[in-house]
């Protein structure tokens, strides 16, 4: 079976629709998704079985999960039912509109036992959404008691030194900054590469043959991650570093079933190879001759089944990831 027995700290996606479509966001969100979130009895069922696994903390991101504010609020009142503590929420700033405003929002999160915004504060973001704001929420979470998890602090010169009153693109990033800034924001950022963040970073790593990354296969351990693990809307669990896959929690405590989450199955107990064979074996899966590592093959097999076969497969859940990468 494939099964988790114990779970400590994660994330919570409450939605996937984004205000952006960062080109660094492992999750492949967008404004494109559906305008989902994540309902009270949901929160409620995942709360009580993190509990159960020794989960007593979270943080809430997404997508935005401040797009819709009234909607979080649900959540909260599940997670202070169930005795789970709210880290922080994950916020780009986008929905900031004024400091009055504002202040009513942050004041319904304290009041639902939020202390602190994580406030994203990097040039990934600054294409879509101007600095004033990242400024203007950061003061008006001053002014409420509010905590600040500036996330990161070091691109702050960098994006001060555009207007900011407005947008700014990566191509403006590198004509002020030099031709490498995309790999400078890399190394500084601790980017995780999956997502539309292995399609930003794929041309510039380096190609490894077909037969090589196979040689070197071993077991992915997906269920192995139980520090930085998310559960999304819809109560799949979606393993450490790895978005696109997925096993509804509901499921994955009592045991999921291995014949129903085959390609899971494959790379949590062969690896890389084991899902290539299974690939070729079952959909017809044609491998090229050189990859970005087995990450990248992986991507490429998952893709074929979902975008050029058009599969809806259980471990390869929401289809969104694949389409609006």
């Amino acid at each position: 079976m494939l099964k988790t027995d114990r779970l400590v700290s994660g994330g919570i996606i409450t939605n996937y629709k984004c205000s952006s479509q960062c080109k660094h966001c492992c999750y492949s969100s967008s404004p494109k998704w559906p305008d989902d979130y994540m309902t009270s009895s949901m929160a409620n069922e995942i709360f009580t079985i993190l509990r159960s696994l020794g989960c007593h903390h979270v943080h809430i991101g997404g997508g935005e999960p401040l797009l819709k504010p009234e909607k979080i609020l649900d959540v909260l009142d599940a997670a202070r039912e169930n005795n789970i503590e709210i880290e922080y929420i994950e916020t780009n700033s986008s929905w900031y509109r004024d400091e009055t405003s504002a202040n009513a929002i942050l004041k319904e999160l304290k009041d639902h036992g939020v202390n602190t915004l994580l406030i994203s504060i990097d040039p990934f973001h600054n294409e879509y959404i101007p600095f004033w704001k990242v400024k203007a929420l950061i003061k008006a979470c001053s002014k409420a008691g509010m905590n600040v998890f500036p996330w990161l602090m070091e691109f702050w010169d960098d994006i001060d030194a555009m207007d900011d009153m407005k947008p700014h693109s990566l191509d403006e990033y590198r004509q002020l900054f030099g031709d490498d800034y995309l790999l400078h924001l890399l190394k500084k950022y601790g980017l995780n590469l999956k997502g539309r963040a292995f399609k930003t970073y794929k041309p510039m790593m380096k190609k490894q043959p077909f037969d090589q990354i196979l040689k070197e296969s071993i077991p992915c351990r997906l269920l192995s991650g139980i520090y930085h693990f998310h559960v999304d809307l819809y109560g799949n669990f979606i393993p450490q570093s790895c978005p696109g896959f997925s096993i509804p929690l509901r499921e994955l405590v009592h045991g999921a079933d291995p014949g129903k989450y085959r390609i899971f199955e494959s790379l949590e107990t062969m690896g890389i190879r084991g899902f290539a064979e299974f690939a070729a074996k079952e959909y017809g899966y044609k491998p090229k001759e050189e990859y970005a590592g087995k990450c990248d093959l992986c991507y490429d097999i998952r893709n074929y089944q979902v975008l050029e076969l058009g599969l809806d497969l259980p471990d390869l859940r929401p289809v969104n990831h694949y389409k609006y990468v």
